[in-house]
């Protein structure tokens, strides 16, 4: 069977076939090229190494057991290199092999055939992975079209956003206003900003999907961040009655962090305690020094979590059963964006939880002393 559709001119499916076995070569070569494929013989792993730096094929058909290099090598040197760590490979191996196709699969290989081969059985598996790969490639192409849109918009949404914000807050300073004209103002005003912090969290997590987000890690006061952070948030905490308390370290926290990034991390997790936490309680922030990490806590007394909103916690547009108490809105990506972050500055976010006994979110970050080498 042609994999390409009838009447389809475009450039024929391309498959590398390794065996060191010449016969193997003709016998597989043979089917495929009657089936439609362009077919690249090569006799070594080293051989098919090199072809595959002048010209990437679609799939590799690799024999599992050759002299000099196996098919276990040539499969993890290609699952190794980014630019053929997608092509997916298929090994070809005798039934007396089947012990080394567990470590096969260990180093990235799809699937197998076994020798003598059965021609449909080989190209049905050929078309399959062909075809596999294929609505891969479609849905990254897909993928990157929709971050595009989503960047192109939220950037486009930001400024008019700024601008209400920004207009209504100075009408409202000016204070000439009724009362019921200055609450309508407070409501467009708070309208922009969460619409503005939503445009944020998208942009936010476009930046990371499209792998810009490159953290600049310097020797960083957490201390002085978080206190940072504490003062900020205090007046949304005042506004529901909520006692927002912050516990400073007794020693120096300095570690290895992008001090923006740590900000936003920290506004989120601060935001997030203000926004489920109910009215006239207190919120505690801590930093704790420990042995080889810096702790950061965030601890409210909200409704906790249970166990299944905590498997689902950090994961994109998660929908959890706990709602804000102050009719706050949520994109539900905010945490995913801050597990992200987190991990890219070589840290560890988590909660702890229970059902109503309220959550305790954490941040960890290596020591700085942790992160320099030695210097015995």
């Amino acid at each position: 069977m042609n994999p390409l559709p009838a009447g389809e001119t475009s450039i024929k499916t391309r498959i590398l076939v390794v065996d060191d076995i010449t016969r193997n070569l003709q016998v597989i070569g043979t089917m495929l090229l009657g089936a439609g494929y362009e077919v690249m013989p090569t006799n070594s792993g080293a051989r098919a190494l090199e072809r595959v730096r002048i010209q990437l094929p679609d799939l590799v058909l690799l024999d599992l057991m050759m002299p000099e290099m196996d098919g276990i090598e040539v499969c993890r040197r290609l699952q190794e290199d980014p630019l053929t760590a997608r092509i997916p490979v298929i090994f070809l191996t005798a039934s007396t092999e089947m012990e080394h196709l567990v470590r096969g699969f260990e180093v990235g290989a799809v699937d197998y055939v076994t020798k003598p081969f059965n021609p449909p059985e080989l190209l049905a598996r050929v078309r399959t992975h062909v075809e596999l790969r294929q609505a891969r490639e479609r849905l990254r192409e897909m993928n990157d079209e929709k971050n595009e849109f989503l960047g192109i918009a939220a950037h486009d949404l930001r400024s008019p956003l700024n601008a209400i914000k920004g207009y209504s807050e100075l009408l409202l300073e000016d204070g000439d206003f009724e009362a019921a004209d200055a609450d309508i103002l407070k409501k467009i005003c708070d309208a922009a900003t969460r619409m503005a912090g939503m445009v944020q969290n998208l942009l936010d997590a476009n930046r990371i999907e499209r792998g810009e987000l490159r953290p600049t890690l310097v020797p960083t006061d957490l201390g002085e961040v978080t206190a940072t952070v504490v003062e900020a948030q205090r007046p949304r905490a005042a506004a529901k009655e909520q006692s927002l308390q912050w516990f400073p370290a007794s020693e120096p926290v300095v570690a290895m962090a992008d001090r923006a990034i740590l900000v936003q991390v920290l506004e989120n997790l601060a935001s997030n305690a203000v926004k489920y936490s109910p009215p006239g309680k207190p919120i505690r922030v801590r930093v704790i020094p420990r042995e080889a990490v810096l702790r950061i806590e965030v601890q409210d007394e909200g409704p906790g979590l249970s166990a299944e909103d905590q498997k689902r916690l950090f994961g994109k547009f998660a929908r959890l059963s706990a709602r804000p108490t102050g009719g706050e809105s949520s994109t539900g990506l905010g945490l995913s964006i801050v597990k992200r972050m987190v991990e890219a500055m070589n840290g560890r976010v988590g909660c702890e939880s229970e059902p109503g006994r309220g959550a305790t979110f954490f941040v960890e970050m290596p020591r700085l002393s942790a992160t320099l080498p030695n210097s015995d």
